[in-house]
Parts: C-alpha cells; sequence; structure tokens
C-alpha cells in the first residue's frame, strides 16, 4: 500500500473531503491532489511533523502513515 492508498483511505474513513482534510492540517488542496493522485511527480513521503499531525487529531498510528506499517 502507497502513501496515496493510506491517505486516501484515512480520507474516505473520516468521512472528509480533500479540501476539508487540507484545511485541517494547515496545507494546500493542490498538495492533498499531489499526495493522493496518480502522477508520476508524487511524492512518496510526507514530512514527519505533518504525519503525527494527522495521527495525533485522527487516531491513527504515525508509522502506519509514514510506512505502512504499525508499531507493536
Amino acid at each position: 500500500m502507497t502513501l496515496a492508498d493510506r491517505l486516501n483511505q484515512i480520507i474516505t474513513e473520516q468521512q472528509m473531503t480533500k479540501r476539508a482534510f487540507a484545511e485541517r492540517f494547515g496545507i494546500s488542496e493542490d498538495y492533498v491532489y499531489l499526495l493522493t493522485g496518480n502522477s508520476k511527480n508524487r511524492p512518496d513521503t510526507i514530512a514527519p511533523t505533518l504525519a503525527k499531525l494527522i495521527a495525533l487529531d485522527l487516531g491513527y498510528d504515525v508509522n502506519w502513515i509514514l510506512y505502512g506499517m504499525k508499531c507493536k
């Protein structure tokens, strides 16, 4: 599962729009679309601080967001 897959899963599970996700975490909507889209230029990582913010706010494991694996 890619970072894009994980972020799309979070957005879907939280029943949020990509715009609402961007606003909630103080990032641009364009950046969310870049992270979650199918572009060749899509980043395969995000800043650990952003991942921690998402994890703390929405209840996800930060390692799962960043790397696709959960801490035990």
